[in-house]
């Protein structure tokens, strides 16, 4: 690692001795503009050689990458914007429930949906666990009661897979807005703005 900071700071001195002075910034030659195209060339050259030795060009850190590229989120923002998915998605999933109860319009293939939506409610919880372990929360009775929430959340996924294997749709959306009542309950215990203002 101290071979390659020198690398760096070699070649941050480079560009100090390749950089034009003072002096030659006031002359507008032609040979002055060529000369300086040279130097240019020359310390991206010497830049792009000491980056590539220490890897920092061949290897990126593969997290930076996709956050860079503009494909995915940072951790946090990443979990916050599930946990808000999952508020919206578990709020159309009773609904469809309880339509479905009626009319008993829900399919085999809806009943596995359903499976792999309570799998999504079960990662909302560690969602939840992240963000109360990460320090969202400050308040000490406040994180207590969010470690709560996100373990009842998680009981709450598992719960939910005696109604699917019964096809019960009103069993199941009882369990799902117990679960949406929880996660209202941490975005509340996430609010951190007092209720004076």
């Amino acid at each position: 690692m101290k071979f390659s900071i020198i690398i760096i700071g070699s070649a941050i001195s480079s560009a100090a001795a390749f950089g034009p002075s003072v002096n030659d910034l006031s002359r507008k030659t032609t040979a002055l503009n060529a000369q300086s195209a040279t130097r240019r060339s020359i310390l991206s050259q010497t830049a792009t050689a000491a980056l590539a030795s220490i890897g920092i060009l061949s290897s990126p850190n593969a997290a930076l990458a996709e956050v860079s590229k503009g494909d995915s989120l940072p951790d946090g923002a990443a979990q916050f914007k599930r946990m808000l998915s999952l508020k919206t998605d578990l709020t159309a999933v009773i609904k469809r429930l309880e339509e479905g109860a009626v009319d008993s319009s829900i399919d085999k293939k809806e009943w596995d949906a359903l499976s792999d939506f309570m799998r999504k409610v079960y990662k909302g919880g560690e969602d939840m666990k992240a963000f109360t372990k990460g320090g969202a929360i400050y308040d000490p009775e406040k994180k207590k009661k969010a470690e709560e929430d996100y373990k009842f959340l998680q009981k709450m996924a598992q719960a939910g897979d005696g109604p699917i294997s019964k096809e019960d749709a009103i069993g199941l959306a009882g369990v799902l807005k117990k679960a949406k009542l929880v996660l209202d309950d941490f975005f509340e215990l996430l609010r951190d703005v007092p209720d004076e203002i």
